[in-house]
């Protein structure tokens, strides 16, 4: 497994999101995930909350690249992005249901932080279609980056690690 360039294909699919949730944002649509995670820890809001919130979805975006990396190594033996986007798809569900959970967790929820609700649903059409969007795109670009696995086995029933007894 790559990981160097799985950790960073992560880091720069954060990134990416980062960048549309702030055209989100300039366009009207209340949605500050970095200040979120970053208010987790801080307990406040403000230019310090979204600070280490950018650091911790960065670190987390890197880290989610990895396990995409595993499962394009072990799992499907290829990685684009469309593979990127396919894995993006259990991602969002997962990450869906994390917003659920969210205000058990958070401690300015719900009283100086609005629960987002499942997908973001609390934000309305537009908060789940941006919650999917960011995921999707988080996805092409980890696959993409990823790039083709190294060590693509003749018989792809074949693995190395659990090597047939016939």
């Amino acid at each position: 497994m790559k990981i160097g360039k799985a950790f960073l294909a992560g880091v720069m699919g954060g990134v990416a999101t980062t960048v549309l949730l702030a055209i989100v944002r300039g366009a009207g649509v209340p949605v500050n995930l970095e200040e979120v995670m970053g208010s987790m820890i801080t307990g406040s809001l403000g230019p310090s909350a979204f600070s280490v919130g950018f650091i911790l979805h960065l670190v987390l975006s890197g880290l989610i690249g990895l396990l995409y990396a595993a499962g394009f190594e072990y799992g499907t033996r290829r990685a684009d992005w469309l593979t990127g986007v396919a894995f993006s798809l259990v991602h969002t569900l997962l990450a869906g249901l994390f917003t659920i959970v969210l205000p058990l967790v958070h401690p300015l929820m719900p009283t100086q932080v609005p629960p987002p609700g499942p997908f973001m649903a609390g934000l309305g059409l537009t908060g789940v279609a941006v919650f999917i969007l960011i995921h999707l795109v988080y996805g092409a670009i980890v696959g993409a980056m990823y790039g083709p696995i190294e060590e693509q086995l003749d018989d792809p029933l074949e693995d190395p690690l659990y090597p047939r007894c016939d």
